[in-house]
């Protein structure tokens, strides 16, 4: 598997306080909003790094690890998966492709019991 990086950050919050990050995401640090749904706020950087911003009534069922996760930039998603699984470890739910972002995701539990996601972009 071949790492390119880390590209990925999510954060949880609740309530006022999500609101009070996209502020700060977007009049302090300048981050360019890519995309938002309900209860969720996604951000690229310059350098193609993302941060996504949850409610936490937002995240998938198996968590972020309380409040904040972080994936790994790979070159092949579905080579990377395959190596994940023969080193034994969960990989939870089917790899995300969005086309029109040329992306795609998935989330694994590392050798911690943390989750971790592992992304795509082509």
């Amino acid at each position: 598997m071949q790492v390119n990086g880390i590209t990925w950050h999510a954060v949880t919050l609740e309530g006022d306080a999500v609101e009070s990050y996209n502020r700060f995401a977007k009049e302090t640090l300048g981050l360019q909003l890519m995309m938002q749904l309900e209860g969720i706020t996604v951000y690229m950087m310059p350098n193609g790094t993302i941060l996504e911003v949850y409610d936490k009534s937002k995240v998938p069922p198996y968590g972020y690890n309380g409040s904040l996760a972080f994936g790994f930039r790979v070159e092949d998603i579905d080579a990377a998966v395959s190596e994940v699984k023969a080193a034994g470890y969960e990989v939870l739910g089917d790899i995300v492709r969005v086309p029109e972002m040329k992306y795609a995701y998935v989330h694994f539990k590392g050798p911690d019991g943390l989750v971790y996601g592992m992304n795509e972009q082509k």
